[in-house]
């Protein structure tokens, strides 16, 4: 130990946690609502998060169409996934079907594209630890990008459901935990 460190006691550490138990408290009900609201709207925070996926498709669209103009590499590039993303915007603002359809095809991608790595790596992977592993999540992620594929409102409404489920066992968790935090204030 160098004379520069200096000995933290693990009690004063403790102690300024517990002194934060009220931001945890407060992180915690605030999940806890959210999950509650996915659960019992499922429709209506799709609805919100296909609207928050529009206006994130433009925001990006127009920072990738200004920093097409500040640079010299990839300047074409950066000007086409610009515009696509502001087109594909428009298409999202025009109804709630069209933002979830497209919500769920950006979603159907990446886990088509991941099922397929995970599936190829798992093949190549003969005599490694784990390999079964990557092959059935490389096939179940390949099975639920099919899933969004061909049932995309069903499919997203269902992951709204399960992902409030979560919100709420972690919401109960952050409560409790900053019950515990608030014991550990040295009096």
């Amino acid at each position: 130990m160098s004379t520069t460190e200096e000995f933290v006691d693990e009690s004063d550490v403790l102690s300024a946690l517990g002194r934060n138990w009220g931001l945890v408290l407060f992180l915690g009900v605030m999940t806890l609502l959210l999950g509650i609201a996915c659960v019992a709207w499922p429709h209506a925070t799709l609805a919100v998060i296909g609207s928050l996926f529009g206006a994130y498709l433009l925001v990006s669209g127009i920072f990738n169409i200004i920093r097409a103009f500040s640079s010299n590499n990839d300047r074409a590039l950066l000007i086409i996934t610009g515009i696509l993303s502001i087109v594909l915007a428009i298409y999202c603002f025009k109804s709630l079907a069209n933002s979830t359809q497209l919500l769920a095809l950006f979603i159907g991608f990446a886990w088509l594209f991941r099922g397929i790595i995970e599936l190829v790596v798992g093949i190549k992977a003969k005599g490694i630890e784990g390999r079964g592993w990557l092959i059935s999540g490389g096939i179940l992620m390949i099975i639920g990008a099919l899933v969004l594929f061909f049932y995309p409102l069903g499919s997203l409404s269902t992951l709204v459901w399960i992902s409030g489920i979560m919100l709420i066992l972690l919401g109960i968790s952050e409560i409790v935990g900053a019950f515990q935090m608030k014991n550990l204030v040295k009096d």
